[in-house]
């Protein structure tokens, strides 16, 4: 018989993984990585400029576009996932962070200036 672990009542061989499966799925790191997945946005933007001249509906072949379009919908389940028990004034206001990322990832692999001007602040 294995030994037992009284608060979880799983064999203590599975604790291992049962303890990353925990730390995966809590709430906070699912709002990290919603947030992280911004990118989504630099990788429509690099596979929307590689296919602009792409007739139709062309740039929808492009793996940027798909990447962005999985990143999106990844954000879009670890949001849900997180609203389950963040309270909503925590996630909304960590998410808002997400304007400023954008800005600073399209500075740096876009190449694209950012003025005073683009800042509500000055």
């Amino acid at each position: 018989m294995e030994p037992q672990n009284e608060q979880h009542r799983f064999p203590l061989q599975n604790e291992s993984h049962g303890t990353r499966r925990r730390r995966f799925l809590h709430p906070y790191l699912q709002l990290s990585i919603s947030i992280v997945l911004t990118a989504a946005a630099i990788f429509l933007k690099i596979g929307v400029d590689i296919r602009l001249g792409a007739p139709g509906y062309g740039f929808l072949v492009s793996l940027w576009i798909w990447t962005g379009i999985s990143a999106i919908l990844l954000s879009l389940f670890s949001w849900l996932y997180a609203l389950k028990s963040v309270p909503l004034i925590v996630a909304f206001n960590l998410a808002a962070t997400n304007h400023i990322l954008v800005a600073i990832g399209a500075w740096a692999f876009l190449g694209e200036k950012i003025t005073q001007q683009r800042w509500p602040w000055y």
